[in-house]
């Protein structure tokens, strides 16, 4: 698709039956997978980049890498990045990227003339969940006060995307994969609890989890939600705070946000209808958090909400 706009609005066509989606071909063996001179032939960019955290608007780079071509041996770059902002705790979870190893590295305006060449050259642009990616470059350019990046005319591939359009994801489809087969009935609710129950058992087995319990099993579903407080991701615990987990001040413990200048934020959550946009315990641990001083909003968080998580019956469920 053509046009910066395009990438994020583009929705492939619709997937395949299960029978007809076709099974990838073996290399042989002591071979190495040979892609055709075509696709070699065009000016191809893989590129990838990590981050402070995940708000394309507040969060900055502090990695980013782009290799030339799909080949091991393809020469890559990679360039160091040091922000102006803290790195997440969950961020250097994932990339291992703390804020001392980014001390005498240049800022993003820097090296930014750099990396749009690069792009510029560039015929197809490759990545994994490209778009995540691709919105981060664009918000850094703007803050180094350059022009979006033209993708016009290039050709996006996202490898995520194309693995969810060749092996697609639906209940019929795992039921075919974790199962054996496929399952008639299917979209009346009788049909899809059982057929859920049948594949949840597959696929408990195919991943070696069948020995683990259910805490375990739902942890490996959703590593985060352990720290939830309540059943959002709105806020979670961190350490003996409870911070935002959404928008502009993700990562910011609540109590902090409303005894400073940015208090407004929570006054504005309070004035949304209840349920619409944020759930009841939000908006519940926003009034406790300005009505409160620091330390007896803490003190009523834990005796509400329970401790850090994980907590397998916090006093709001009893």
């Amino acid at each position: 698709m053509e046009g910066t706009l395009s990438l994020f609005d583009w929705r492939p066509p619709a997937a395949p039956a299960p029978e007809s989606v076709p099974e990838p071909a073996a290399p042989a063996a002591g071979s190495e997978p040979v892609l055709a001179a075509a696709l070699t032939a065009a000016r191809i960019i893989v590129f990838d980049c990590e981050t402070t955290g995940t708000d394309r608007l507040q969060d900055q780079i502090i990695e980013l890498c782009i290799q030339h071509g799909l080949e091991e041996d393809a020469l890559n770059q990679t360039w160091r990045v040091k922000p102006t902002v803290p790195i997440h705790p969950g961020a250097q979870a994932v990339h291992g990227i703390a804020i001392a190893d980014l001390e005498g590295c240049p800022a993003f305006a820097e090296i930014a003339d750099a990396i749009v060449a690069v792009f510029a050259e560039a015929e197809v642009i490759v990545g994994y969940n490209l778009a995540f990616d691709i919105e981060m470059l664009q918000a850094e350019l703007g803050r180094a006060g350059r022009s979006p990046l033209d993708i016009g005319g290039k050709q996006i591939v996202d490898a995520f995307r194309l693995w969810q359009q060749c092996e697609p994801r639906s209940l019929q489809h795992a039921h075919q994969r974790f199962v054996g087969n496929g399952f008639a009935a299917a979209h009346s609710a009788s049909a899809d609890v059982a057929a859920t129950g049948r594949v949840l058992a597959g696929m408990l087995r195919a991943f070696n989890l069948d020995g683990q319990d259910w805490p375990q099993i739902a942890s490996v579903c959703d590593p985060g939600r352990a720290s939830w407080v309540g059943p959002s991701r709105h806020l979670r615990w961190e350490g003996d705070a409870i911070v935002f987990g959404f928008g502009k001040h993700a990562g910011a413990p609540v109590h902090e946000i409303a005894g400073g200048p940015e208090r407004s934020f929570l006054r504005w959550m309070l004035d949304r209808p209840v349920g619409r946009d944020f759930p009841a315990h939000v908006v519940e641990v926003c009034r406790a958090a300005l009505d409160l001083s620091g330390d007896e909003f803490l003190q009523w968080a834990r005796r509400r909400y329970g401790t850090a998580a994980p907590t397998a019956q916090p006093p709001f469920s009893r």
